[in-house]
């Protein structure tokens, strides 16, 4: 293979310029979920006690508001975003309650005279399929939100999100 032929298959750099936005936007979208949900299950989890929905509500609220501010959002924006959280902290409550359930019925399953393993494999193909709608309804809810931001403002996101990351994960 002569050197022409490997600089005809290789994208030039305006090509992986052109592919850049693309990057930046899934790098939001994926940030987005992780913050929003990552901070509040890990919180709820390692608080020691339970979160009712007003206080999870609450916690969401703060964090969002930080990243409009982040991006200077307009009022409008924000009344939009605040509506698209809202609806989907609304959704999760099934979620909640399921989790509740599951851990009731996991312990019951195990503590039976014989362990049931079908109703054990039951309650894994339940639990699973939970997750993915539940995270369906945050991805959902992660693109509706995305898209009341401009470019601009998602791309400044994505930076400051990066850094973010950078900073807390250096001894990665």
């Amino acid at each position: 293979m002569t050197d022409d032929d490997k600089t005809e298959n290789t994208p030039d750099r305006t090509t992986r310029r052109k592919a850049r936005p693309r990057w930046i936007l899934m790098s939001i979208a994926g940030a987005l979920v992780m913050v929003v949900g990552g901070m509040t299950w890990s919180a709820v989890a390692y608080s020691g006690k339970s979160w009712d929905g007003d206080k999870i509500e609450r916690f969401v609220e703060w964090k969002i508001d930080g990243m409009l501010d982040e991006v200077d959002a307009t009022d409008e924006q924000r009344e939009q975003v605040r509506a698209i959280t809202t609806a989907a902290l609304a959704d999760m409550e099934e979620f909640r309650d399921f989790k509740r359930e599951g851990r009731q019925a996991l312990v019951e399953a195990l503590t039976q005279e014989t362990v049931d393993r079908e109703a054990l494999e039951a309650l894994r193909q339940n639990k699973l399929a939970t997750a993915d709608r539940a995270s369906q309804r945050l991805l959902a809810a992660l693109a509706d939100a995305a898209e009341v931001l401009t470019p601009a403002q998602r791309q400044e996101l994505a930076a400051e999100l990066e850094s973010h990351w950078r900073h807390h994960h250096r001894h990665d």
